[in-house]
C-alpha cells in the first residue's frame, strides 16, 4: 500500500513540475521563457588540479554561500573566489552572487574534490543543489 501511496505522490508532483513549467504568463505557453536545465546553466570545469570554473549562463545567477567545495571526508576546503556582486533576493535579502562565471582556487587541493552549488534562473525559478565529483591526477 505504501508503493502505491508513494508512486502517487511522485506522478503528483512529476505532473505539478511539469504543468509549471508549461505554463507562462497568464497560465498559457505563449511567451514562457526557457528554463535551462542545471547542467546548461552552470557548466563546471576543472582546468587545474587547484582551479574550479563555473560558466555562468546568462538570465541565471549562483549563490556564493551555497558553492562549496569538500574533500571525500567532507571537510570544507578553503578556496579563494572571483569577486562577487550584492543580490536583493527576495527571500534572503542581501546576497552574494556570481553572473557569467565563478573561478575558484582551492588551498590545498586533493586529488578528489565534490562541489556543491545552487542557482536560480532571473524568472524566479530556483534549481535544487547541486553536486559534482571532481579528479585531477597528478
Amino acid at each position: 500500500m505504501q508503493r502505491v501511496i508513494s508512486s502517487f505522490i511522485a506522478a503528483a508532483c512529476f505532473l505539478a513540475t511539469a504543468s509549471a513549467q508549461g505554463q507562462g504568463t497568464f497560465g498559457s505557453s505563449f511567451g514562457a521563457p526557457d528554463l535551462l536545465a542545471p547542467e546548461q546553466a552552470f557548466i563546471v570545469s576543472q582546468p587545474q588540479a587547484d582551479v574550479i570554473e563555473i560558466t555562468i549562463a546568462d538570465g541565471t545567477y549562483l549563490y556564493d554561500d551555497r558553492t562549496i567545495v569538500q574533500n571525500d571526508a567532507g571537510d570544507i576546503l578553503k578556496t579563494e573566489r572571483t569577486q562577487s556582486e550584492m543580490y536583493d533576493d527576495p527571500l534572503f535579502g542581501p546576497t552574494p552572487i556570481h553572473k557569467k562565471r565563478l573561478r575558484m582556487t582551492v588551498s590545498n587541493a586533493p586529488d578528489l574534490m565534490v562541489l556543491t552549488y545552487q542557482g536560480c534562473a532571473d524568472i524566479g525559478f530556483c534549481y535544487p543543489p547541486q553536486q559534482t565529483e571532481l579528479s585531477f591526477s597528478r
